[in-house]
């Protein structure tokens, strides 16, 4: 696929690469083990721009277009789906704030995200209210003296436990409303979730609301727009950094099995010259490529900002997470025992990629809306 990318691109694709070689994969392992991100990793994020990557440069940016955000996203996940995370929400938050955000709260936050100086906590999900996000029950309620008073709780949101900021999603009355809530702000609970099965150095939190007072400058677009146009912004690079996090994922499945296969030996037989082996690999090597067009794909969607940018999305998020919980089972399948020990990186892609068919839409989501898609196209092609 490299054909496909500029000089630039490429150029930002190795750099991308070397980073996580030096930084990430000789540490993954322990961060995983440890539950926990180094506040220094998280600098160095910063410190390097990629925070901010998507972000425009007059607000302390990068601006580099969704195919060089995507490059990022698959070299990062490559070594650490945990480190992919930061950058996730980091980004939903930015561009649901920038593309929905007043004057002030663009001018106010927009350079600190960019810049890695906080780091952002996007809260949809609910302990009662998943993907289906319709069911959101945390509450907003008007007070005497202007303010929004906030109460409900958040689970399962990504940075939560260092995240400085959060943008919060809930109803007041029948409409959706979402806001900024600093983590100092009086009356939020930050409950720290460990013991995940994967992603377990991502920080995920429990979040608990009480009677939290939400000055109007922090709402962030009109009321009951929260769901249908606030969300889904976040939700979009959601899915693409999701999908290249699992192509990513995907790629280091890849590479450790071909390695161990070219190289370990049963008796005096080189595992690479076994037909079974050789056919996971080959399963894997196929949708390793179909994977990268996919997420090529929906990253120029993006870029071009095309009707069928969602789609596409949807799609590559759909595809290639499913191929990286393939390529996880294959991979330690092909390792044997050495596979499920926790020394080896196959072990941890295997808890990890389960989560990427979860994380930004379950699988199932993913059908129930490619499919409607689909049958739709076709009806109106008859009509």
């Amino acid at each position: 696929m490299q054909y496909l990318l500029t000089e630039q691109q490429q150029a930002r694709h190795e750099n991308f690469k070397a980073f996580v070689k030096e930084n990430v994969e000789p540490f993954a392992e322990e961060w995983d083990r440890e539950q926990k991100i180094p506040e220094s990793v998280i600098s160095m994020l910063a410190k390097s721009g990629y925070l901010g990557c998507s972000l425009p440069q007059e607000h302390g940016g990068q601006g580099w277009d969704t195919v060089t955000f995507g490059l990022l996203n698959e070299a990062l996940g490559r070594g650490s789906s945990s480190l992919t995370g930061v950058l996730t929400v980091q980004t939903m938050v930015s561009k649901a704030l920038l593309k929905f955000g007043s004057l002030e709260q663009i001018q106010k936050w927009i350079p600190l995200l960019a810049k890695g100086e906080i780091i952002g906590a996007f809260a949809l999900t609910e302990p009662g209210a998943g993907s289906d996000i319709d069911s959101l029950v945390t509450e907003f309620t008007q007070s005497q003296g202007g303010f929004l008073v906030l109460n409900g709780a958040k689970k399962w949101i990504t940075c939560g436990q260092f995240a400085s900021l959060f943008l919060v999603f809930g109803k007041l009355g029948d409409r959706s409303l979402a806001c900024l809530v600093p983590r100092e702000t009086p009356g939020l609970e930050v409950e720290p979730i460990h013991d995940l099965m994967g992603f377990r150095a991502a920080g995920l939190a429990k979040l608990a609301f009480n009677n939290v007072e939400v000055p109007p400058a922090n709402v962030v677009g009109k009321p009951g727009f929260a769901l249908s146009h606030v969300a889904p912004v976040g939700l979009h690079y959601g899915r693409i950094s999701t999908a290249c996090s699992a192509l990513g994922l995907l790629r280091g499945c890849f590479e450790e099995s071909v390695a161990w296969a070219a190289t370990r030996k049963i008796g005096n037989q080189p595992l690479g010259d076994i037909g079974m082996i050789r056919s996971l690999i080959a399963e894997m090597g196929t949708d390793l490529e179909a994977g990268s067009f996919l997420c090529h794909s929906a990253c120029r969607a993006a870029d071009g900002n095309l009707p069928e940018a969602f789609e596409k999305a949807v799609m590559a998020k759909y595809f290639t997470s499913r191929a990286a919980v393939r390529a996880a089972s294959d991979a330690v399948q092909i390792r044997g025992a050495a596979g499920c020990h926790g020394s080896s990186p196959v072990s941890r892609f295997y808890r990890d990629a389960k989560i990427m068919e979860i994380i930004e839409g379950t699988t199932q989501i993913h059908e129930h809306i490619l499919g409607g898609m689909f049958v739709g196209q076709a009806r109106r092609s008859l009509q």
